[in-house]
Parts: C-alpha cells; sequence; structure tokens
C-alpha cells in the first residue's frame, strides 16, 4: 500500500507531535511537522503531500497568507484542501 504525505504546521509542537503519532500509529500515513508558519511553503514545496494541516493563527506567519503562498508555488502537489 502507497502511503500517504501529510504534512502538519502548527506553532504548538506538542500538539503537531500527538497528531503525528497518532496518524503514523495507523500504518497508512508519513508524516512530517513544521513549526514555523513562514517555512511551511518550502516544506510542502520539497515533501509534497496529499494533505497539510496548517494552523491559522502563528506568531510568525498567518495561516491564510501561508496557504496562498503554497498555492501560488504549484499547490505543492497537494490534493487536497481542508
Amino acid at each position: 500500500m502507497n502511503k500517504k504525505r501529510i504534512l502538519v504546521v502548527d506553532d504548538e509542537v506538542s500538539f503537531s507531535r500527538i497528531v503525528k503519532l497518532n496518524l503514523e500509529d495507523t500504518g497508512r500515513y508519513i508524516v512530517r511537522t513544521e513549526d514555523k508558519g513562514k517555512n511551511a511553503p518550502a516544506v510542502a514545496r520539497e515533501f509534497k503531500p496529499d494533505l497539510i494541516l496548517l494552523d491559522i493563527v502563528m506568531p510568525d506567519a498567518d495561516g491564510g497568507e501561508i496557504a496562498h503562498l503554497i498555492k501560488e508555488i504549484g499547490r505543492a502537489s497537494c490534493r487536497e484542501r481542508v
């Protein structure tokens, strides 16, 4: 089975860690986390996630702006936006 790739972008590291552990525990996902919103577009471009879970309110970046940047760089091969 081909594992889906998920990028979790959230400034709360403990939340990201819990999400990562729970998703990877299913055996169906490869999860990468990023705690700096401004790094998210570059990480998405490199990681090429199937899904991005993006925090809207972060101290270093606005989630809406980050989503727009990711979309502008070719949606980073992301197939779903939530």
